[in-house]
């Protein structure tokens, strides 16, 4: 039997006062910062090559994850995927999309209140759903 491994990576996207950081809990000490989500997820795959080669030069053991090809996911609240996409996901279309009330929608953007787990795995979902309908499109 032949044995599966997730050869995707989290990337963990946190607000700061200045932007964005990023860091990865599979590769501890590699970190990075930007001013945009589009720039931090730049700088976080140059820091993580840059992490990895110097884990290379130390003789240290890179994680199994990374001694391969590898694929990144992006984790970060909800607030911070709506900075993103603002102008694309709107609150409304979002509660459309989810069937959760627009006013709670609205709570979770601006930080005045936090979704649960259950809820934030109901607006993933949503979201992963539109994108799988949006790829079988043809233009």
């Amino acid at each position: 039997m032949s044995k599966v491994v997730d050869s995707r990576n989290s990337v963990i996207l946190e607000k700061t006062d200045e932007g964005y950081s990023a860091y990865l809990p599979d590769l501890p000490g590699c970190i990075s910062t930007g001013r945009t989500i589009a720039e931090i997820k730049s700088n976080i795959k140059d820091a993580i090559d840059f992490h990895i080669e110097g884990m290379r030069i130390e003789n240290m053991p890179i994680p199994g994850k990374f001694d391969r090809e590898f694929d990144l996911s992006f984790k970060m609240d909800v607030a911070s995927l709506f900075e993103w996409f603002s102008g694309i996901l709107t609150k409304s279309g979002v509660s459309r999309l989810t069937g959760m009330n627009q006013s709670l929608i609205s709570q979770y953007v601006s930080g005045s209140k936090s979704p649960s787990g259950k809820q934030t795995k109901r607006i993933e979902r949503a979201l992963h759903n539109l994108g799988q309908e949006l790829l079988e499109i043809e233009l």
